[in-house]
C-alpha cells in the first residue's frame, strides 16, 4: 500500500472520488485548536447526508473493502488550526 500524508493549515477542501483509488482515509484535527468538516454523499433511511464537524483531536478512520470499491463522495473541508490527513492506495 501507498500513502499520502499531508496537513491542512489554511482553506482547502479535498474531495475524494472514485477515480482517486482511495482504500483507506484517516483524519484529525489537531488538539490545540484543529477542526474540520467531512461530508458524504450518499443518503441513508431517507436521511439527507450532512457535514460533521470535528475538532480538538477529533478523528475520522475508513477504509474500502476491495480495489474495486474505493472509497468515494467524501468531502473534507478545512476550518482551523491544523488537520492531518493519511490517505492509503
Amino acid at each position: 500500500m501507498n500513502a499520502f500524508t499531508y496537513t491542512m493549515t489554511s482553506t482547502q477542501t479535498i474531495t475524494i472520488g472514485t477515480d482517486n483509488g482511495v482504500m483507506s482515509l484517516s483524519v484529525q484535527a489537531s488538539a490545540q485548536g484543529g477542526s474540520f468538516r467531512i461530508t458524504g454523499n450518499l443518503p441513508f433511511a431517507n436521511l439527507t447526508p450532512a457535514p460533521v464537524v470535528l475538532t480538538n483531536g477529533g478523528t475520522i478512520t475508513l477504509s474500502a473493502f476491495s480495489p474495486a470499491s474505493p472509497l468515494t463522495g467524501i468531502i473534507i473541508e478545512w476550518i482551523s488550526g491544523n488537520v492531518d490527513i493519511l490517505i492509503g492506495f
